[in-house]
């Protein structure tokens, strides 16, 4: 008996392994993209009517999900850890927030979407300019620089959003106590 046969099997999982371990590596944004969409996916409710806010939150959320995951593959470079990062700071604001949950998730919700259009947009633009032949070489350079700034600040400025979400909030328009009383008289 050949040892070569014998440790066949073993150096095939192994072969396997590192292969995983080298995918994983190279996508690591889509690894961490799909956890924090599956903690959003499994807290749709943090209202205090959770059968209403879930039938009109989850569309949206699948919506929103959806692009993001095609956004983190086919969008270009800097739109798949920037998704991720505004994906984490979202779910963090949600989990955070005492005051108005349902509020910050819908603007998280709001955030993803336009962030994963405008990363799709970005990768049709690359497409369009790679195979466009000369027609429109002049106005490259500057269209560059606004999709550069587009796909760097916008997801910035929205997790800036997420965060003033937690910090500061709209004025109730009444002092603590009738505050109390509406809340009381809801129930």
């Amino acid at each position: 008996m050949n040892l070569d046969i014998l440790l066949r099997p073993f150096l095939w999982v192994l072969n396997g392994l590192l292969a995983t371990l080298y995918l994983l590596a190279e996508h690591w944004a889509l690894v961490a993209v799909l956890p924090l969409l599956g903690c959003l996916l499994a807290n749709t409710h943090p209202s205090p009517d959770p059968e209403g806010q879930a039938r009109v939150m989850r569309p949206a959320l699948l919506v929103a999900a959806g692009l993001a995951l095609a956004a983190v593959v086919f969008a270009p470079k800097p739109v798949p850890f920037l998704m991720a990062g505004l994906l984490g700071v979202g779910v963090l604001a949600v989990r955070l927030d005492a005051y108005r949950p349902d509020e910050t998730l819908w603007s998280l919700i709001q955030s993803v979407i336009l962030y994963a259009l405008v990363g799709l947009g970005a990768r049709v633009l690359t497409l369009l300019l790679e195979n466009d032949g000369g027609l429109i070489n002049g106005g490259v350079n500057y269209l560059a620089v606004l999709v550069s700034f587009a796909l760097w600040l916008m997801p910035l400025t929205q997790a800036g959003m997420l965060i003033k979400n937690l910090l500061v909030h709209a004025p109730v328009g009444a002092d603590p106590y009738t505050v109390i009383r509406r809340a009381r008289e809801r129930r």
